[in-house]
């Protein structure tokens, strides 16, 4: 027996008229006559009590109906799931952000993504936000959680997911420092400065220093915005740093946010990558999966 010959009979154990299965699957009443009874000699037994005007079905049809039904749904659900498994997203997805980044925003996005697209590889690649750009012109990554300078090329293309104050920090701690940044006149020219080594929030950091008419004294630059926490911490000057970063600090107690008369622009965080890339079908599912944040 086969497909046809199954969806033939289940037909007509319905229409229980061989004319007008017959006709429902365009074969001819002949043909329909031949394929019950190859139907009936491989079983063995009558499925159909015939007569000139209509046919039933015998305790062998009953079965043999039951058996046909079951076959042909396992058959069509068996062609749903092999559809479904060979349209789903295959392959692997390497994501950069910074240590930051990975635990506040990241562990949604990778849930919301992994649960759509399950048989995709996420590589993930923490580091310097300083990083992002260079990482994706090389081809390095396909796609980061960072923020874009502002006045960006645009070959990037750029989704937000947050708006991310920037807050002016300095140590708290008994030292010379500690005391001459809780004046209500901080002498900021006077100040040793830790520096962003580059990036997005050092172009931020050189234009608020700019609004403030301050020519910054230069104690150290450092890559990461973790880093610039900790070198705060421990005394070394003071530095700017996004408020998530502070939040998730270790040594958040060890320093002061400061309230200068210009605060920083704030940044936007977001999901970033070349504009050639936003066709490629992983790239854009993360991104749809991002807009739903």
């Amino acid at each position: 027996m086969d497909l046809k010959e199954l969806n033939a009979f289940l037909h007509l154990c319905q229409s229980k008229h061989f004319a007008t299965t017959a006709d429902a699957m365009f074969l001819s009443p002949s043909t329909l006559s031949r394929m019950i009874q190859r139907l009936e000699q491989e079983i063995g037994e009558a499925l159909f009590i015939r007569d000139n005007r209509k046919v039933e079905l015998t305790n062998a049809g009953f079965k043999t109906r039951e058996f046909a039904a079951t076959t042909l749904a396992n058959w069509h659900h068996l062609q749903q799931s092999l559809k479904q498994k060979s349209e789903q997203l295959t392959g692997t997805l390497r994501i950069f952000c910074t240590v930051t980044a990975a635990y506040e925003f990241l562990p949604t996005l990778i849930e919301r993504f992994s649960e759509a697209h399950p048989h995709v590889d996420l590589k993930i690649i923490t580091g310097d936000a300083a990083q992002t750009l260079t990482l994706i012109d090389d081809g390095h990554v396909d796609i980061a959680i960072a923020a874009l300078r502002d006045g960006q090329s645009s070959k990037y293309f750029f989704q937000s997911l947050q708006e991310v104050p920037l807050k002016i920090i300095g140590p708290n701690t008994n030292s010379d420092l500690a005391i001459a940044i809780q004046s209500e006149d901080i002498d900021w020219q006077s100040l040793p400065f830790v520096m962003p080594e580059s990036g997005p929030i050092r172009f931020k950091f050189e234009k608020w220093l700019k609004s403030m008419n301050i020519k910054p004294n230069i104690y150290a630059s450092v890559s990461g915005h973790e880093a610039l926490v900790s070198m705060v911490a421990l005394g070394c000057g003071v530095s700017i740093a996004p408020q998530l970063v502070i939040d998730a600090s270790p040594v958040k107690s060890k320093i002061s946010v400061l309230k200068p008369n210009v605060n920083p622009e704030p940044f936007e965080l977001g999901v970033c990558c070349h504009n050639n890339k936003k066709t490629n079908e992983i790239v854009a599912a993360f991104l749809t999966c991002a807009l739903k944040e």
